[in-house]
């Protein structure tokens, strides 16, 4: 600083070194939440949660048309469920509704349908795909595994039943979601 046209020796004012602290901070959390993402991208996550939403969205509505063909099938034969889906084709239903659904990475899945006895509870399942839709997520030299199925119940409800699997010990299935 200057006074009285010589140069004094002073010290820096706390705001200043405040000041640089924040932004040293403010640098600290930018690459930190840089590095984040990029561990979530290598780790497959992202990709991981759009196989999901994407085979939710494609199976549970062709399942719900499924359904409700199903259900009018028997209507009009004395409680009787159609023998196969085939039988559902084109007064109840369009062949491309029984045909495999196609995920965006070309997988395809197959419905298999199981005609429920009239005795079987609510609860029984009717449809299902195969295979399963597998889910892979790495991070930290451990590697997890979610295989997800959509089933359709005889009461209509759709749940999805999801084992987890890793690396290390295989996990036993886990129940998923009670239906929609």
């Amino acid at each position: 600083m200057r006074q009285n046209g010589r140069w004094i020796q002073g010290r820096a004012s706390c705001w200043v070194l405040g000041g640089l602290g924040c932004l040293g901070l403010i640098v600290v959390a930018v690459v930190g939440v840089y590095l984040l993402g990029r561990a979530i991208e290598q780790s497959g996550f992202g990709q991981m949660m759009k196989t999901a939403s994407e085979a939710e969205q494609k199976f549970k509505p062709r399942m719900r048309a499924l359904y409700e063909a199903i259900r009018r099938y028997e209507q009009d034969n004395n409680g009787k469920y159609p023998p196969n889906l085939k039988s559902l084709v084109p007064k109840y239903l369009t062949e491309e509704a029984i045909s495999p659904v196609v995920l965006s990475d070309g997988a395809k899945y197959e419905f298999v349908y199981r005609p429920p006895k009239p005795s079987d509870p609510p609860d029984t399942v009717i449809l299902e795909h195969k295979p399963p839709v597998k889910l892979v997520f790495s991070m930290a030299g451990e590697t997890a595994e979610t295989h997800i199925t959509y089933q359709l119940r005889k009461d209509g409800k759709i749940r999805d039943k999801t084992e987890n699997f890793s690396t290390t010990e295989r996990q036993p299935p886990q129940k998923g979601n009670g239906g929609s």
